[in-house]
């Protein structure tokens, strides 16, 4: 592999403030890539654009509600016409808390349902068009260990959503997969990000990780980054439909 495989590729990442997204962001960026960068976090996406442009690399950041089909049609626009086209999407959106299946209300389940599976569907709605124009390219979208298995620590609506990301990257892999575009997932296990540091001190990661996963320990961000990077890479060429579990072996329970 070159040390920039992604030269003259133009990708796109949601959910790109913190954590897996950041860590993707950044890392398309240092081999070769050109970054779009979104979120609802106006902040953190600037000074991540900024960031990636002070270390040498070009990106810009454009805010975006990916539970919006206005939002998301202006993002991918922004592509076309500052970048010329879009190549990589990472279609990383999602949010889950602790609650029980008699605690959740309807209001919960909606907006989990459409953070979790509505938000990718609708990138990946007007990604293809413009990957289309573009010659081909790679879709990743962030599902979940929540999807494949029991995790105690998500809710059961955004479980169903994650399972429904895998399903819905499957049957987009093979809807498209004549226009040279590669559609696949990740499962995340426990990793370490904000969103997981709010509802669980360092302890109580630790004995998560250790209950969930044969590795035994959380997993970090730039781990969950690489296989985005190689889904996207000319090494995974032949790989398509797939989800790919980062979770420390925690499917294999």
């Amino acid at each position: 592999m070159t040390d920039r495989p992604f030269d003259g590729k133009v990708a796109l990442v949601t959910g790109a403030a913190a954590g897996i997204g950041r860590a993707a962001a950044l890392a398309f960026a240092e081999r070769g890539a050109v970054v779009l960068v979104s979120d609802i976090d106006d902040t953190a996406g600037e000074a991540l654009a900024t960031e990636i442009e002070a270390a040498g690399g070009r990106a810009c950041f454009q805010r975006a509600d990916a539970t919006a089909e206005a939002d998301v049609v202006s993002l991918v626009a922004r592509a076309r016409s500052t970048f010329g086209g879009l190549h990589l999407a990472f279609n990383n959106v999602g949010f889950s808390w602790g609650r029980g299946i008699g605690d959740l209300t309807v209001e919960d389940w909606d907006r989990t349902v459409a953070v979790s599976m509505r938000a990718p569907w609708l990138c990946m709605k007007h990604e293809l068009p413009v990957m289309r124009e573009s010659g081909g390219g790679a879709i990743v979208n962030t599902a979940s260990m929540a999807g494949v298995a029991y995790a105690p620590e998500a809710n059961i609506a955004y479980s169903a959503a994650k399972a429904g990301v895998i399903q819905m990257t499957r049957y987009a892999a093979n809807a498209v997969a004549a226009d040279h575009i590669r559609v696949n997932c990740v499962s995340p296990g426990l990793t370490r990000t904000a969103a997981v540091e709010r509802f669980l001190d360092a302890r109580q990661q630790q004995e998560l990780a250790a209950q969930t996963q044969p590795i035994g320990r959380i997993i970090e961000p730039s781990e969950v980054a690489d296989a985005v990077i190689w889904l996207c890479s000319s090494g995974a060429a032949m790989v398509t439909g797939e989800n790919i579990c980062v979770a420390g072996g925690q499917q294999a329970r």
